[in-house]
């Protein structure tokens, strides 16, 4: 009977525990709480409004973080809310940071690659088919078409002295002269061996000839108008090319000494910072200007594949003061309690990491730890992630270090 007891209050004991057991594992994180869309470290459990900015806490439910088992903060996001919330990755690679301040230039035309496009002959313009500034120009493409009494009357002579060749038999060596003489006459004018070949098929003088460039580049100036008469050598365009281009920028006096002895500089623009142009100094000249001290640099830069347009500001840095280090573009990392970025661990996870930064420029940020070169960080969205988790887990979750 004592043995039948004992068991009894044995088992009652028992049932009690786990049922405390059970209630306290009713107490988890779960439930919802209400938090600032903006501010979403703020945290409180009933609604209200947003002690930072105002603006009303909205409710959220709090749910266990799928990645809870990792050590540090992680979170799930699928390629479909990537998407939709614009979240944008790179690759952390080695970049050239410079130590020296950046100096800022501007664009423009090289000067010695300027071509002026001058009338062949005297005449009225009767069609022009480049008509304003900044058109691009590809050499073989028709320019302006003109109406050339002169023109007309050298055709004429052209067609005269062949068909004088046919009538003669043989040719002899006088006609022979006498047509190569007409022809280069035409070919002086500026007319191509096309439309001469059309000229002798045709066998009918045109008053309307039509001049193409020999030139690629950007149309700089238009100096004339359809229906306006110019005279043999009037200046009709200007073209230049943009195979290279000059980039000038201006520097005071207490910036000199971090150029001093670089001759060669990096380029880069804003639209598109990956890419690095290396341009030399042509030309360095001190200009008082309004009492302070201004030093004027052009730096000729290779621009073949003409993405450098004039006018573009561009940021210059002296090439020796530069290093290749392992950066981040600076939309990646989050100043917040500490500098953090957001890492692609594996699939569609992302890890908080905390990082250690170091020189700067417009564009990119040194990561001297936390980081290691082919890792992938989130360089658009960082905040919306930093958003998500926060919602998801709780600002408790987050790093107080």
């Amino acid at each position: 009977m004592k043995q039948i007891l004992f068991s009894t209050i044995l088992l009652s004991m028992l049932f009690v525990l786990a049922c405390k057991n059970e209630h306290q594992n009713d107490q988890s994180p779960s439930g919802s709480f209400y938090t600032c869309p903006m501010h979403p470290t703020v945290e409180s459990s009933s609604p209200g409004s947003c002690p930072v900015c105002n603006m009303s806490l909205i409710k959220v439910e709090r749910v266990e973080n799928e990645n809870s088992g990792l050590q540090g903060n992680f979170i799930t996001i699928d390629k479909h809310r990537q998407e939709l919330a614009g979240i944008i990755t790179d690759t952390v690679k080695l970049r050239n940071i410079s130590s020296a301040a950046t100096i800022i230039g501007i664009v423009a035309m090289d000067e010695e690659l300027a071509k002026t496009i001058s009338s062949r002959a005297k005449g009225r313009i009767d069609k022009l088919f480049v008509k304003s500034t900044g058109e691009y120009v590809k050499s073989g493409s028709p320019l302006y078409s003109i109406y050339s009494e002169q023109l007309q009357a050298d055709e004429k002579e052209y067609l005269s002295s062949l068909e004088m060749s046919k009538n003669t038999g043989p040719i002899s060596k006088w006609t022979n002269e006498l047509v190569n003489a007409a022809k280069n006459k035409l070919l002086l004018w500026g007319m191509s061996e096309t439309q001469i070949v059309e000229l002798e098929k045709s066998g009918n003088a045109n008053p309307l000839i039509t001049f193409f460039s020999s030139e690629s580049g950007y149309v700089t100036e238009v100096n004339i108008t359809e229906g306006m008469y110019v005279e043999e050598g009037s200046k009709i365009l200007g073209i230049s090319s943009l195979k290279h281009v000059w980039v000038n920028a201006q520097i005071y006096s207490n910036e000199i000494a971090a150029i001093n002895g670089s001759n060669t500089f990096q380029v880069y623009s804003e639209s598109n910072p990956e890419l690095i142009y290396n341009g030399k100094i042509v030309y360095s000249n001190p200009v008082i200007e309004e009492g302070k001290r201004i030093y004027l640099l052009k730096i000729r830069v290779n621009n073949s594949a003409g993405l450098l347009i004039p006018g573009t500001l561009v940021s210059v840095i002296p090439e020796k003061s530069s290093a290749k280090v392992i950066a981040v573009p600076k939309s990646a990392v989050l100043l917040e309690k500490m500098k953090t970025v957001w890492v692609l661990a594996h699939d569609n996870t992302f890890e908080q990491r905390m990082v250690e930064t170091g020189a700067e420029n417009d564009y990119w940020i040194e990561i001297k730890s936390g980081l290691k070169q082919g890792e992938i960080v989130a360089t658009e969205g960082a905040y919306l992630i930093s958003s998500e988790f926060i919602l998801k887990s709780g600002a408790g979750q987050r790093h107080d270090h």
